[in-house]
């Protein structure tokens, strides 16, 4: 499928592309209205309501075209859906913290059958390309933010805002831009140019945020586009670039902050094993669940069902804002999807979860391999869904609003081909 880059031009659309849309679209304008008053931050909140009105709407549909590939994932979803109660009986403290608990980790899942089940080839492509224009924006703003106003590191969010720890954001919003770009160059559906500009300005940003991570990242994107592209002279330009590029913007980081040998496996190593995170008492990524179960869950029914969905949540609203994450937030354990899922729903609820992204990968790589779907979308999704095992650990990426744009990305496999007919597979 060729790509097309002209201009996004309003159409004419059904109820429901016109409410995917705003869903993808209103995330990035939280900051902005937060900038000109606190309260109107509340904007998030709307995506909570349109997908109420999806399920509204779904739920009064006399018949529904669902593909067989998406049965599993719904029977999957309702069984955790269902596990999640059952444990929370055995855990009662509060209805608001369970169904905050249930909001905060459930509506991404409606966002993903929205998808498949109403959006085109042809919103995604509009989608798509309003996430170019954002991504410029994004560069120039955080241009600004750096250069103007002073703010670096875990300040520095471009369209996300200044606050901190918002910078963890632009590594999901750029991974989604990057990897539509590098899959759409070497499949020899984008130019060179834009591909390559693409790389350049994002590398910059991390190395303006200090995200160092976003390079490790960028190096898997490289490695899994290659494998998963044909032959062409194409890969040898990216792959050659990305390295160029890749040791500019990290000389440009060293330059800023130092880290002279962030890349290397003994530093790699030394952040996934070191036992602390940001300060002496806080909790480590991959050191987190061990000592949750040392500390909190400390029984074998404990770790297998955790303390209960939405017990030890957080929120702005006090009504679900829990005891005990008051008491321990100093641990950081809500910074970090696997250590939030697994002191509430323990290793079955962490293993469901897990689940989830093992279907949308095995959904992607046949759909992929037996051209049942788009081959862009297809590429992107297994890209995706593998990430998503590494974001599991590295960030809450998976639980805030930005985690609209994975699973965007999670169902782009199941969406209708231009044949406007649903595949059943």
């Amino acid at each position: 499928m060729r790509i097309n880059s002209g201009k996004l031009q309003i159409k004419n659309r059904t109820l429901e592309e016109w409410l995917i849309l705003i869903i993808m679209i209103l995330p990035f304008t939280v900051a902005l209205f937060s900038m000109i008053s606190p309260g109107l931050g509340s904007v998030r909140y709307i995506v909570d309501l349109l997908l109420v009105v999806f399920i509204f709407l779904i739920s009064t549909k006399k018949t529904l075209m669902i593909q067989n590939q998406m049965i599993p994932i719904l029977i999957l979803v309702g069984t955790f859906l269902l596990y999640t109660l059952s444990v929370y009986l055995f855990n009662f403290q509060s209805p608001f913290y369970f169904l905050w608990g249930v909001r905060n980790n459930f509506r991404f899942y409606v966002a993903f059958f929205v998808i498949a089940l109403y959006a085109t080839e042809e919103l995604i492509e509009d989608i798509f390309k309003v996430f170019d224009v954002i991504f410029y924006i994004n560069f120039f703003l955080c241009c600004f933010q750096f250069f103007v106003l002073g703010y670096q590191q875990d300040y520095l969010g471009g369209v996300f805002g200044v606050t901190k720890g918002v910078n963890g954001n632009a590594i999901v919003f750029m991974f989604v831009v990057l990897s539509r770009s590098v899959l759409s160059f070497m499949n020899g559906n984008e130019k060179a140019h834009s591909c390559f500009i693409k790389c350049t300005l994002a590398l910059i940003v991390a190395a303006m945020a200090e995200l160092k991570f976003f390079f490790v990242v960028f190096i898997i994107l490289l490695l899994l586009a290659t494998i998963l592209t044909s032959f062409s002279w194409r890969k040898f330009v990216m792959l050659a670039l990305g390295a160029f590029l890749i040791m500019v913007a990290s000389t440009i980081l060293i330059a800023i902050f130092g880290f002279d040998d962030f890349l290397s496996l003994d530093s790699i190593w030394d952040l996934a094993t070191r036992e602390n995170y940001a300060s002496e008492n806080d909790l480590n990524r991959f050191a987190a669940i061990p000592k949750i179960s040392e500390m909190f869950l400390k029984t074998l029914p404990d770790q297998l069902f955790g303390m209960g969905l939405g017990n030890c949540d957080t929120s702005s609203f006090a009504i679900c804002n829990t005891p005990f994450y008051q008491t321990y937030e100093y641990l950081h354990y809500s910074i970090f999807s696997c250590a939030f899922l697994f002191i509430e729903t323990g290793y079955v609820g962490l293993f469901m979860f897990t689940l989830f992204f093992l279907f949308t990968l095995y959904i992607s790589l046949q759909r992929f391999l037996s051209r049942t779907g788009n081959r862009l979308y297809c590429q992107m999704g297994i890209i995706m869904s593998l990430f998503c095992f590494v974001l599991l650990f590295y960030n809450s990426s998976l639980r805030t609003d930005i985690g609209y744009l994975v699973y965007f990305v999670l169902a782009l496999p199941l969406v209708i081909v231009k044949t406007n007919k649903k595949q059943t597979d």
